[in-house]
This record gives structure tokens, C-alpha cells and sequence, in this order.
């Protein structure tokens, strides 16, 4: 599998470049910083023959992103936003559909995440999974303020339960942070929320929380290294604590290929309709064992209860009956696993050059001005991005 590192580049040389388009992307690698050209070449800058591509693929879209990404910010030259146009993103969403509307941009949706998984993730497959647990649950947090903030109401409602002790929980903030939080007057914390979190968080001057004796900080939740493997090998249950929580948008990350690599069930925290999106791609959940309902909940703090219900329902069950259920999970389990490492990779290659086709599609049949006469080989890309 190639790096994720260096996606653009290998998306550039084969896809882009034969097409006469040029490529723009967030430096440094993985933040929203500053918009630059590419560095892989060094194409002339748009005219009336090229297109202009905007990769937005690693982080979700939101309203106010959309001057950064599209009005000459940081430096980029004006001519940039002049030419025909195309949006790489990872997400599905309406807002997303209006944007590209909007500003007339070509949507190109892959699943971005889904390369970074298959890179960081790829040495799982090599290593045995142990059947020994000794944590009911994990749940790891890092960023826990503004559109994370749903970590915040969901750790306190671990407390409200009684079973915080019961799993493995990083939580990287203090009492301060959350009392800043739920004083926000751009907080999407609801009036229960913030309650709860006052009461348990924030009275009972909570602080930084690492796990293990590793010190393990909520950074693991992306990370997957020795240290990280034990951790999450000992915990029966992974809540999965997602990017995105407050929105209607579909948009994974990594972080939901954790429990799969390591063969543990998971609930998935998230916005409505996670699960079936996951689903989508081929992969199976747990409504045999789980409770799953809480994915079809649109009111996000009942969406929360509903999750730290089903939480607090396996923390309470003996260490027999959770190994028991893990014993009887395997075979939904197994097949996970193997497909991340097999037919997944195979779908999102497909999905990805397909859709890079249907944006050349649309740019050549007159709904957008200017036409492409230059063809990649989409059977080759296709052969290199599956080694």
C-alpha cells in the first residue's frame, strides 16, 4: 500500500498531471494552514486550458472554511480561483452540495481516511489478536472543546453512570476547559450537557487524564504502535469518539479502523447514520450484542444518552459474560478485519478513480466551459494505488 504521505504526489503524477491539472493542498501535511501549489512539479499557473484542484480531503467541511478554501488565502495567487475548479473531499454532506454549487466546483469525493487507515494500520495484520480482556471499555479523547465538545457531555456521563472506573478513559483538558466550554456563547453543548458537566467535570475539578502505564495520552485513539496495541488489546469495547458529532455529514476517520485491526466490537459516536455509512463500505456491526439504535437518534444530546446507556449496560456485565460475547463475536469480527485488509482497499481505489473520471466527464460535455483533451491511465493508477 502506498504511504499516505504521499497520496497527492502519487495522485498528481497519475491523475492530474496527464490531465494538464494543477494541484493545491494544506502545508503542513495534516493541518489547514496555508493553501500552496504543489511541490511535486512545477505546472504554469491556470489559464483558460486547466483545471485547479483543491485537496480538502482530511479534515470535514464546515460554513466558514469556505472563504479559506476558495478566495485566494494565504498567498495563493487570484488566478486560482478564476478557472474551473474541483473539490477533493471526504465527506458526503448537503452543505458540501451547496458549496460545490455555488462556486461551481467539480466534487470529487474518496475516502481519504480509508488510505490513511490501510498505511498506519497495515502492520496489524501481521500480529496476533489476544482473546484476554481486562477493561470493560476504552474511550479515548484528545481535542474535547468546540465541535469535540460532545467528548466532554459524554465523559461526564460516564461519571453520571458510575462506570468510569470501569473502563479506560484519557480526557486531555481540565476543569478550566470545561467550564470555558459550557460558558461559550458558540457552544453546541445542550443546556443537559452542560449540567452534567458542570456537576462532574468541572465541581469535581477534573484534570488531564492519561491511561496505563504507559501514559497513554488521547492521542492513541489515531495512533497504532506497540504501546497503543496493548492498551486497546485489554479493552473489550472501543467507543469510538469521531471528528465529527454535531452535524448531519457523513465523514470517518481512521479512528473507526482501530477496533476493527484489533477484532474489538465498537460503538460508534459519531453523526446519524454513521454506522450504515460505514456499512456501506462493506463492513458489519454489532446489532446482534449492541444496541445500535442510538445511530438513527438526531437530537444530539439524546443521541449521548443513548450511547452511554448501552456503555454503561456492558460495563456492568461480569468479565465471563464479556469474554463469552467477544467469543461469540468472532466470526462478525474476522470478516471485518479481512475486508479492511483485502476488498476495502479495492473499493475505495475503484470508488476514487471513478469519481475522478465523473468530474473529467462533466468538465468535457459543456456544463463546464473549458474542455480537458489529455486522458490518464486510469487502469494503471488504478494498479498502482492498489500495491
Amino acid at each position: 500500500m502506498i504511504s499516505v504521505e504521499n497520496l497527492y504526489w502519487i495522485l498528481f503524477e497519475n491523475l492530474l498531471k496527464p490531465t494538464n491539472i494543477t494541484c493545491t493542498y494544506y502545508h503542513p501535511f495534516g493541518t489547514t494552514n496555508a493553501l500552496i501549489r504543489n511541490e511535486f512539479d512545477t505546472p504554469q499557473w491556470p489559464n483558460d486550458q486547466g483545471l485547479v484542484l483543491f485537496h480538502y480531503d482530511q479534515e470535514p467541511i464546515y460554513s466558514h472554511d469556505q472563504n479559506n478554501i476558495f478566495f485566494g488565502a494565504n498567498g495563493v495567487s487570484s488566478n486560482y480561483f478564476k478557472a474551473p475548479r474541483i473539490l477533493a473531499n471526504s465527506e458526503r454532506s448537503s452543505l458540501k452540495k451547496k458549496i460545490c454549487a455555488d462556486e461551481s466546483l467539480l466534487d470529487w469525493y474518496y475516502f481519504y481516511h480509508g488510505f490513511a487507515a490501510l498505511d498506519w494500520y497495515r502492520d496489524a495484520q501481521y500480529l496476533d489478536v489476544d482473546l484476554g480482556i481486562s477493561n470493560a471499555f476504552c474511550s479515548l479523547n484528545n481535542l474535547v472543546t468546540d465541535k469535540r465538545s460532545y467528548r466532554m457531555a459524554l465523559t461526564a456521563r460516564l461519571v453520571d453512570r458510575d462506570i468510569f472506573d470501569c473502563g479506560t478513559v484519557s480526557f486531555n483538558a481540565d476543569w478550566h476547559d470545561c467550564y470555558r466550554e459550557t460558558q461559550s456563547s458558540h457552544s453546541e453543548l445542550s443546556v443537559t450537557d452542560k449540567k452534567l458537566i458542570i456537576e462532574h467535570l468541572v465541581d469535581k475539578k477534573i484534570q488531564h487524564l492519561s491511561v496505563d502505564r504507559y501514559q497513554i495520552d488521547g492521542n492513541a485513539s489515531a495512533r497504532f504502535g506497540v504501546q497503543e496495541y496493548v492498551l486497546k488489546q485489554k479493552s473489550f469495547l472501543h467507543v469510538v469518539n469521531e471528528t465529527v458529532y454535531f452535524d448531519t455529514k457523513h465523514h470517518l476517520t481512521e479512528k473507526i479502523f482501530q477496533p476493527i485491526v484489533h477484532m474489538r466490537p465498537f460503538i460508534l459516536v459519531c453523526s446519524p447514520g454513521s454506522l450504515g455509512y460505514l456499512r456501506d463500505y462493506g463492513f458489519k456491526t454489532f446489532d446482534r450484542f449492541i444496541n445500535e439504535d442510538y445511530d438513527l437518534i438526531l437530537d444530539h444530546s439524546a443521541r449521548l444518552d443513548a450511547i452511554a446507556d448501552e456503555i454503561h449496560r456492558i460495563a456492568r456485565l461480569s468479565h465471563t459474560q464479556l469474554k463469552e460475547m467477544l467469543g461469540d463475536m468472532q466470526e462478525i469480527l474476522r470478516f471485518n478485519k479481512l475486508h479492511f485488509f483485502n476488498e476495502f482497499k479495492h473499493i475505495i481505489v475503484e470508488e476514487l478513480v471513478e469519481n475522478f473520471q465523473q468530474c473529467l466527464r462533466i468538465w468535457n460535455n459543456g456544463r463546464i466551459k473549458y474542455g480537458c483533451q489529455l486522458h490518464p491511465n486510469l487502469a494503471q493508477a488504478k494498479k498502482i494505488l492498489l500495491s
